[in-house]
């Protein structure tokens, strides 16, 4: 497949990801994908469509959820996607009880795709100023010295 064919791939997964269908999995991911994620409570990769469903509806009970991107770019079997989710926290996540907070975090992801299917996906997302937004860790003091 042609790298804009792979780009309208990782486009359809952003959009149907925004309109909060974790079906989406089965039409455009492989059986056997590999979901490589920072941040989330597992250790290793999360491995076949199942489970990558479950974590995707994981997320969706916990945030409202919409992505922009800010740019794509594609080459070979790889589609680089650097974006800005816009969450609203409505539902348990990692233990911390729903905020009500609206919060900003970006993130970048890279899908390798074969034969017009994700097969592999590693996501780098902001944790770290996602839990200060959310007050569970204090955010770090800008300025000068304490008084």
């Amino acid at each position: 497949m042609s790298t804009e064919q792979n780009k309208q791939i990782v486009l359809r997964w952003r959009e149907e990801r925004n309109k909060r269908n974790v079906n989406v999995v089965d039409d455009l991911c492989t059986p056997d994908c590999v979901l490589h994620m920072s941040g989330i409570p597992i250790p290793g990769p999360v491995r076949g469509r199942e489970a990558f469903k479950h974590l995707f509806a994981s997320y969706l009970a916990a945030f409202a959820f919409h992505s922009m991107p800010e740019f794509l770019v594609a080459e070979g079997d790889l589609v680089v996607v650097r974006e800005t989710y816009r969450l609203t926290h409505t539902g348990d996540f990692l233990g911390v009880t729903p905020t009500g907070k609206d919060v900003s975090v970006t993130g970048t992801e890279i899908y390798r795709i074969v034969d017009g299917k994700i097969v592999e996906q590693w996501v780098e997302t902001d944790m770290l100023g996602l839990m200060q937004q959310l007050g569970v860790i204090p955010a770090p003091r800008h300025g000068g010295r304490e008084p």
